[in-house]
């Protein structure tokens, strides 16, 4: 414990669950978390309307029409289709927010409560080491978005430098001459800006769930050093200075069970919040991996057939696949380490000084290892599991995919 601890002072002090802030406090900025009650909320609802106007719903408009409009063109359609299901997929997730705030504000409460730990200083080391580890994959997956749309909304920049025509940033119908002033500088403008905001609107809410399964896993670390932290010999040793030997049992029977109760407690809450973690998020992390497999194919795809490569455009669209490739990721590790977590709990039983205890310790630590001997797992939409192995099909899917376009052009 101590080297933890050193490790945590190494890389300076930080609140626990502070990952959850940042997320959160974008959301917020950004719209999408309002009152629960009180006069405020019917003002910021209209400014959530606004902004999802601007930040997405004049895309979706122009990008949808776009698509009618070509449906002939099979190279238009596989250019715009990208884009049109990131956008989609972001609205589905504003939907959830929305629609399930007060079930996600219970989350953020429970995290932030005695019963997770939040203020127990013995174990600050742990929460502070998975807040870091939260703020790691949160500006790791920023950095991938921040440099493909920058690299977009850089685009009009670059053409004019190199002298080619004006063209805009992203793919749409408008119905007006784009390629005109004042028209192409407004619009290239307002895509600029939008995209930008939707990249760290998007990024916040999946790194917001992902941060909620991380404050799971670091309960389940708290919980597993708590198990194995039972002392029977040392509470046989504290009640043999407060009791006789007649009263020697029962006292510490009282203190170890009433430590394993605790755990048991505690099990159950973490149980709770991953369940409720699954029923609202699952659908729409299916709706994601679904559609982010068939991007990195289009992506690929898209660059395979590229005849002129302006570089602003091929950065942005590679950053663009790896930023695909690494929202699928931190959903599946995330998942993946919330699984390895739980099935720790019942090693830790073992490591426990169980040997020591009375029957009635040992009945309910039995009772406790049969339940962590189903770990706790999370799934999209109840069809895949969370896990490294399903990152891995969704991969070899999308090659799959991208061979069989390959095939169908050449």
């Amino acid at each position: 414990m101590s080297s933890s601890r050193e490790i945590t002072k190494e890389r300076g002090t930080i609140a626990p669950n502070f990952h959850l802030r940042v997320s959160l406090s974008i959301i917020y900025f950004l719209g999408t978390w309002p009152p629960l009650t009180g006069k405020y909320r019917p003002l910021y609802l209209l400014y959530t309307i606004c902004i999802f106007t601007f930040m997405l719903g004049i895309f979706l408009v122009t990008e949808i029409a776009n698509m009618l409009l070509n449906l002939g063109d099979p190279a238009k359609i596989v250019a715009g289709a990208t884009l049109l299901m990131t956008n989609c997929t972001h609205a589905s997730k504003v939907i959830v927010m929305l629609r399930c705030q007060a079930r996600i504000k219970a989350l953020l409460d429970i995290s932030n409560s005695h019963v997770f730990n939040r203020h127990d200083k013995t174990h600050q080391d742990l929460l502070i080491s998975y807040t870091w580890k939260g703020l790691f994959h949160h500006a790791a997956y920023q950095s991938f978005g921040a440099i493909a749309v920058f690299c977009w909304g850089f685009t009009p920049i670059a053409d004019l430098i190199a002298g080619r025509s004006r063209r805009l940033p992203m793919e749409g119908w408008y119905p007006y001459n784009v390629t005109r002033t004042p028209a192409f500088e407004i619009t290239a403008g307002h895509q600029g800006v939008a995209i930008i905001i939707a990249c760290f609107h998007n990024v916040a809410m999946d790194t917001l769930i992902t941060g909620l399964i991380t404050v799971a896993c670091c309960q389940l670390a708290i919980l597993k050093r708590n198990i194995i932290s039972i002392d029977n010999e040392k509470n046989i040793h504290s009640a043999s200075n407060v009791k006789g030997e007649s009263g020697e049992i029962a006292e510490k029977d009282h203190l170890s069970y009433q430590q394993l109760k605790r755990n048991a407690v505690h099990s159950n809450m973490i149980f709770y919040f991953t369940r409720e973690i699954q029923d609202i998020f699952g659908t729409v992390i299916f709706l994601q991996f679904l559609s982010n497999c068939v991007i990195i194919c289009l992506i690929a795809f898209n660059v395979s057939q590229m005849k002129e490569y302006v570089p602003a455009v091929l950065i942005g669209m590679l950053t663009y696949m790896c930023c695909m490739t690494y929202q699928i990721f931190i959903f599946c590790w995330h998942g993946n380490e919330l699984h390895l977590h739980s099935l720790r709990i019942v090693t830790a039983a073992y490591s426990s000084k169980w040997f020591s205890g009375t029957e009635g310790f040992k009945r309910g630590l039995q009772i406790m290892m049969t339940r962590a001997q189903r770990p706790f797992t999370l799934s999209a939409g109840n069809i895949m599991l969370l896990s490294l192995d399903t990152f891995v099909q969704i991969l070899r899917t999308s090659y799959s995919i991208f061979t069989v376009l390959q095939s169908t052009a050449a």
